[in-house]
C-alpha cells in the first residue's frame, strides 16, 4: 500500500513583545529620516541613506512609515521585532531597499493598508501577517532563519517576488487560521534548506474567496525533503469549502509537486508543469507529481497539466474524488515518464473511490499500453475503477516558428508572421516562412509546440538558414516522429493556398469573442494554442463566419492552428 507523509502545518504563536519604542497612534506620517528624529535610541543614520534599527519599534495604529526612495540599506539588529500596526508602504522606487540583520523579526498586526514593493529582505527571522492583508509586490527575501512568510486570519497578495535559500517554507498559513492569499508570478527556489517535511508554499483552510496560486516557478535543489505546494484542513478547524485555484505554475525539482490532504477541499490544477519532482528516496513515502489524499469532500479537477518524471504521476488515497476528465469535458492532462523501481506509475489509484480520467494522454497511444501503468480495480478489485477511454493522444507537431531579437541580436525587430504549412508526400512537413530580415546565418529559432513534444535539433542550437533548408524533427514521448523542412523565402511570397485567405477579426479580441472566416468550402478542425505550447481551446469551423467565443482564455497571445488537407495555417491572436 502506498503511502504518502504530508506536512503538518506549524501554528505561529502571536507573541507580544514589548516595544522599545513606540509612536504615539495620533495620525503621525513618518520616514525613516524623521525617525531618527522621534526615535533616536532606536533607529539612527549612520550614513547618507543608510539606518540601523537599533531597538523594537512599533508603528501605531493611525501612523503611517513610509520608506522613503532614496534609502538604500537598512540594517536591524538582532532579536529586534519590527512592528506595524498602523501603515508601512514603499515609496516608487527604480533599484530595491536592502533590508538585513541579524534573525530579526516584522509583524504586520491588524495593518491592512501596508504595501511593500522592491525590498530586498535578508538574514531575518520571519515577516507574520496577522489579520493585515498586506500586499508584498517585487521583492526578494532570502537567507531567513524561519518561514519567510506566515499568515493568518488574512488573504496577503504575494507577487511578482524572489523567494530563495531560506531554511523553511517560503509561504505557510497558519493551521487554526483560515485565508485566500493570491500567490501570484514568484519565483521560490531551493528553500527548505532545514530539510523539514514541508513544502515550498504551505497553506492551511480557506475562507469564502478563494487560493490563487498562480504563474509561480517553485523549484527545488538541495533539500530532498521539501516539496513544492501544500493544501491542508486535517483537522476541520473551518467548516467552509477551501477552494483553490492552481495554474500556470512551473513545480519542479522537488520531492513532490502538489499534495492535497484533509476534508472540505475543492481544488482546481490547471495547465501547470509537475516535472521531476522525484528527491524523495523512498517511494513509499512520497515523490507525486500530484497527490490528493481525503475523505469525499475532498476533491480535485485537474485539466491540460503536464506531469512527467515523477515517481508517481497522480495519486489518490483514502477516498477523494478526483476528476480528471469526462465525456463532455476531457482532461487533456499529459503523464508520462513517471515510475519507480523500474516500474511507470502514470495514475495510482490507491482510494475506494472511482475516477473519472477520459481524455488524457498516458505515454502511449494505445488502450492497452495506457492500462498498464494506470493502476486501479482491475490490478486489485481493493482500489476504485479508473475510466480512461477514450485516451487523448498527441501528435508530433510544431505549431509556430517565429526570431525574436532577444535571442537574434542581429535583427532589428522580433520576426512574427502567420505560418504557412504543408504536409509532404514523404511525411514531412514544410514551412514556408516570408523574411525581410538581413542575416539568418546564424540564427536561434523560438519554436511553439505542444506540452510533451521535443525537437531535434533544439531550439538553443543555432542554425544556417540561408545556405538551404533546414530540417527539424518533432517527437511524442510513444516515439511517433515528423520532420519538418523550414523553407526561408527571403522577400518571397506564401504559397498561394485558400487557407491563406482565412481572418480572425477583431484582432485582438476585446470583446470576449472573435469571427473566424472560412472560405475554404468545407468544415475545417481548429486548435488554440498558448505560446508554450498549451492546447486550450479546440473545435471546427464551417464554411463561412463562425463566431468563437474566448471565455476562460486568460489576456495574451495565442496560436489558432488550422488545418485543410495537407495543409494548415497559424495565425496569432491576441486576447485583451
Amino acid at each position: 500500500m502506498k503511502k504518502i507523509v504530508f506536512c503538518i502545518l506549524a501554528l505561529f504563536a502571536v507573541n507580544q513583545l514589548n516595544a522599545q519604542w513606540v509612536s504615539p497612534g495620533t495620525g503621525l506620517s513618518y520616514t525613516l529620516e524623521t525617525l531618527c528624529l522621534a526615535a533616536p535610541s532606536a533607529v539612527q543614520s549612520t550614513s547618507t541613506n543608510q539606518y540601523d534599527i537599533l531597538q523594537s519599534i512599533t508603528i501605531s495604529d493611525g501612523d503611517t512609515l513610509t520608506l522613503e526612495s532614496s534609502a538604500e540599506l537598512v540594517h536591524v539588529s538582532i532579536s529586534v521585532v519590527w512592528t506595524v500596526r498602523g501603515t508601512m508602504r514603499t515609496a516608487d522606487r527604480t533599484q530595491p531597499l536592502l533590508i538585513q540583520g541579524d534573525d530579526f523579526e516584522v509583524r504586520f498586526e491588524d495593518a491592512t493598508q501596508s504595501r511593500l514593493s522592491h525590498l530586498h529582505v535578508r538574514y531575518c527571522q520571519g515577516i507574520k501577517l496577522i489579520n493585515s492583508d498586506v500586499v508584498i509586490d517585487s521583492c526578494e527575501f532570502d537567507h531567513f532563519s524561519n518561514n519567510v512568510i506566515s499568515y493568518m486570519d488574512c488573504s496577503p497578495t504575494i507577487q511578482n517576488s524572489y523567494f530563495h535559500d531560506n531554511q523553511a517554507c517560503a509561504i505557510q498559513s497558519a493551521l487554526n487560521s483560515d485565508g485566500c492569499p493570491a500567490i501570484l508570478n514568484n519565483v521560490l527556489y531551493n528553500n527548505v534548506l532545514s530539510n523539514t517535511n514541508n513544502p515550498q508554499i504551505n497553506i492551511g483552510p480557506g475562507t469564502t474567496d478563494t487560493i490563487r496560486i498562480i504563474g509561480n516557478l517553485i523549484e527545488g535543489v538541495a533539500s530532498n525533503m521539501s516539496g513544492g505546494i501544500g493544501i491542508s484542513n486535517m483537522f476541520s478547524f473551518s467548516q467552509l469549502v477551501t477552494h483553490v485555484l492552481v495554474k500556470d505554475n512551473l513545480v519542479k525539482n522537488n520531492r513532490y509537486g502538489y499534495t492535497q490532504n484533509g476534508s472540505l477541499i475543492s481544488s482546481e490544477l490547471y495547465d501547470n508543469q509537475f516535472i521531476d519532482n522525484n528527491l524523495e528516496v523512498n517511494p513509499n513515502n512520497g515523490g507525486s507529481g500530484v497527490s490528493i489524499w481525503g475523505d469525499a469532500t475532498c476533491t480535485a479537477k485537474l485539466r491540460r497539466n503536464l506531469i512527467t518524471g515523477n515517481l508517481w504521476g497522480v495519486t489518490a488515497i483514502q477516498i477523494p474524488l478526483l476528476d480528471m476528465g469526462t465525456a463532455e469535458d476531457p482532461g487533456h492532462n499529459l503523464l508520462y515518464n513517471n515510475g519507480n523501481g523500474g516500474v511507470e506509475y502514470e495514475l495510482y489509484n490507491n482510494s475506494n473511490s472511482s475516477v473519472d480520467a477520459i481524455g488524457n494522454y498516458w505515454g502511449c497511444d494505445n488502450d492497452a499500453a495506457a492500462e498498464d501503468v494506470i493502476f486501479h480495480w482491475n490490478d486489485n478489485t481493493s482500489y476504485g475503477l479508473v475510466n480512461y477511454l477514450p485516451l487523448y493522444v498527441i501528435e508530433p507537431e510544431i505549431t509556430g516558428f517565429d526570431f525574436l531579437v532577444e535571442n537574434n541580436p542581429a535583427l532589428a525587430y522580433d520576426y512574427y508572421d502567420d505560418l504557412f504549412g504543408v504536409f509532404m508526400e514523404d511525411d514531412t512537413i514544410a514551412f514556408y516562412l516570408v523574411c525581410v530580415v538581413p542575416d539568418l546565418s546564424n540564427a536561434y529559432p523560438t519554436i511553439t509546440k505542444p506540452w510533451g513534444i521535443t525537437v531535434t535539433p533544439d531550439e538553443s542550437e543555432p542554425q544556417n538558414f540561408l545556405v538551404g533548408d533546414v530540417i527539424y524533427t518533432a517527437s511524442t514521448p510513444h516515439q511517433s516522429t515528423r520532420p519538418y523542412v523550414v523553407h526561408l523565402n527571403i522577400g518571397g511570397d506564401v504559397p498561394d493556398n485558400v487557407l491563406t485567405k482565412i481572418t480572425l477579426t477583431p484582432n485582438p479580441v476585446t470583446q470576449g469573442y472573435f469571427v473566424l472566416d472560412n472560405p475554404t468550402g468545407e468544415t475545417l478542425g481548429w486548435r488554440i494554442f498558448t505560446t508554450t505550447g498549451q492546447c486550450v481551446m479546440r473545435g471546427e469551423a464551417q464554411e463561412g463566419v463562425n463566431r468563437i467565443a474566448t471565455k476562460g482564455l486568460t489576456p495574451g497571445t495565442y496560436l489558432v492552428y488550422m488545418q485543410k488537407g495537407n495543409a494548415f495555417v497559424t495565425k496569432k491572436l491576441i486576447v485583451q
